[in-house]
């Protein structure tokens, strides 16, 4: 059995100023909550520990290279990374090996150089693990192309890859979901996840960007999970006791009764 420990969009700033906009992301509530969650991690003692996306909440402005403070960008860049660096320390301070994507509020770039540009495959405790940083288009909707693409078509054929998997992502692909506006699960998601089933090969896909969070749970088994935002309170995440035969077992945790 491999247990997998599971949170996402903790929209955390703490040397970059100021706080999300959505008053419920508790920005500058994050390190402390993560203090607490690595008490949690002690007792709960999973095999990994996974996050899928948006650890920092970068303002949109800075993102697009124009920051609205009119602070210089070179600024901003540093204090990314420097809050890059208080997941990656807290990472290493678990003590359990831990993966991270990136999401739409991050800087892949700062990203990539505080994780020390990160194995997009790597086996843990009898599972492959396959990272995928995929990129809102330009409606917002995500999509897997490129490069990505390239590894999620092996992950499903190649026989080098003929192994129980877990795929780590920002975004979602079941259930379907439209909210304000936006189609928050991929542009072909149910081609997607039609393959994934067929392949026999993925026991889980754990996703973020949705703050409300889902369960979804395929014909052979195959769950879509993302729990709720870790951002607000009471910052739940999730546990996934995954068997040899396939079983999952899913329970929902919280930080604050």
């Amino acid at each position: 059995m491999t247990r997998v420990l599971h949170f996402t969009d903790a929209h955390l700033r703490w040397n970059q100023p100021g706080s999300a906009a959505n008053p419920l992301r508790l920005s500058r509530a994050i390190p402390d909550a993560l203090g607490l969650l690595a008490d949690r991690i002690a007792d709960i003692r999973p095999d990994v520990v996974v996050m899928t996306g948006d650890l920092l909440d970068v303002p949109d402005d800075v993102l697009d290279g124009a920051p609205a403070d009119g602070r210089p960008l070179d600024e901003w860049r540093a204090e990314i990374e420097a809050d890059f660096r208080i997941f990656r320390d807290w990472f290493k301070a678990t003590g359990v090996p831990g993966l991270a994507v990136p999401g739409n509020h991050d800087d892949m770039d700062a990203f990539r150089r505080v994780f020390d540009d990160p194995p997009m495959v790597i086996d843990i405790a009898g599972l492959r693990f396959f990272s995928f940083w995929d990129e809102l288009g330009p409606d917002r909707q995500p999509r897997r192309t490129g490069a990505r693409r390239d590894l999620y078509n092996a992950a499903l054929s190649a026989a080098e890859h003929d192994l129980p998997q877990v795929h780590l992502q920002h975004y979602m692909i079941d259930p379907p979901i439209t909210a304000r506006g936006w189609q928050y699960e991929y542009q072909d998601a149910a081609d997607m996840k039609a393959a994934m089933e067929q392949s026999g090969r993925v026991r889980a896909v754990l996703s973020g960007h949705y703050h409300p969070g889902s369960l979804a749970t395929g014909p052979g088994g195959l769950i879509h999970s993302l729990p709720p935002a870790f951002c607000e309170a009471p910052h739940p995440f999730r546990v996934y006791d995954i068997r040899e035969t396939g079983a999952i077992n899913v329970q929902d945790f919280m930080l604050l009764d």
